[in-house]
């Protein structure tokens, strides 16, 4: 989370530097266009990727339909190799991790200017609100655990292995667990959890096309989900709230000009 902050902060310094004065801007983007965005996303929990279709209102205001994907992580993860059988296997785990967590968004938002690109090279600066469902799913994870070991030319450790899920009680040890199971074993354990997410970001749009968008978006965003989550052994939350910073880019396309050309589509197909 730490480098997640110090990246953020990185960002507000350089984006500050395009604030300066230089040749004016003197094409203008269409008073009324939508723009289909796709990008990737990454959290101070996980990462994912970013999806969006966004129509202007007006000069200051747009509106915009948001969906996304998010592979979720807690911050007590810590990837280990079992040092006893690394030759045999080198397998890196999660020791404690019981459970593999994706979750998906959909949602609604608006978009509000706060810095108009004046300037050739210059950015514009917009607040972004939005809201809406999120649903997560958590599948067990299994492991390759020891049941007993054979010794191989009375040096070489051979394991005997079982697959299970973590019991922390029982495997206090990394040493105990060979690695991960295949990802196939407890999808049928699958549990889905409901909740709703609320977004708070500064979306910044450096294109040099007024016809083009390329933004990063940096903030915060809070999930609240009914069934608690369980990421790690003895740790189930409902709540998360995380830092993210996305990039996403699209094509602005004039709604007034489409509108026109699909009228004149459809009487080219009466004649």
């Amino acid at each position: 989370m730490k480098y997640l902050l110090l990246f953020i902060f990185g960002v507000y310094l350089c984006l500050g530097s395009s604030f300066a004065q230089g040749e004016l801007e003197t094409s203008r983007e269409p008073d009324k266009f939508f723009v289909n965005s796709f990008g990737i996303k990454l959290n101070s929990n996980g990462f994912g990727g970013y999806y969006s279709h966004t129509t202007k209102i007006n000069r200051n205001y747009s509106r915009f339909f948001e969906a996304e994907y998010n592979y979720m992580k807690s911050p007590k993860e810590l990837k280990v190799i079992n040092p006893y059988f690394q030759s045999l296997y080198i397998k890196k785990f999660v020791f404690g991790k019981t459970h593999s967590v994706h979750n998906a968004k959909f949602g609604y938002g608006i978009n509000r200017v706060l810095f108009e690109k004046r300037d050739k090279n210059s950015i514009s600066i917009f607040l972004a609100l939005s809201g809406g469902v999120a649903i997560a799913a958590s599948k067990p994870i299994y492991y390759e655990i020891v049941d007993s070991v054979k010794v191989v030319n009375n040096k070489q450790l051979y394991p005997y292995t079982s697959t299970h899920k973590l019991n922390v009680d029982i495997q206090n040890n990394p040493t105990d667990i060979i690695g991960r199971a295949p990802f196939t074993l407890g999808l049928k354990e699958t549990k889905f959890h409901p909740g709703f997410y609320l977004k708070f970001g500064l979306n910044f749009d450096f294109s040099q096309n007024i016809m083009k968008s390329k933004v990063l978006e940096t903030g915060f965003v809070y999930e609240n989900y009914l069934i608690p989550i369980e990421i790690m052994s003895g740790t189930k939350d409902s709540n998360f709230l995380n830092l993210f910073i996305c990039y996403y880019f699209g094509n602005k396309l004039d709604a007034k000009l489409n509108r026109e050309f699909r009228k004149e589509q459809r009487k080219l197909s009466k004649n």
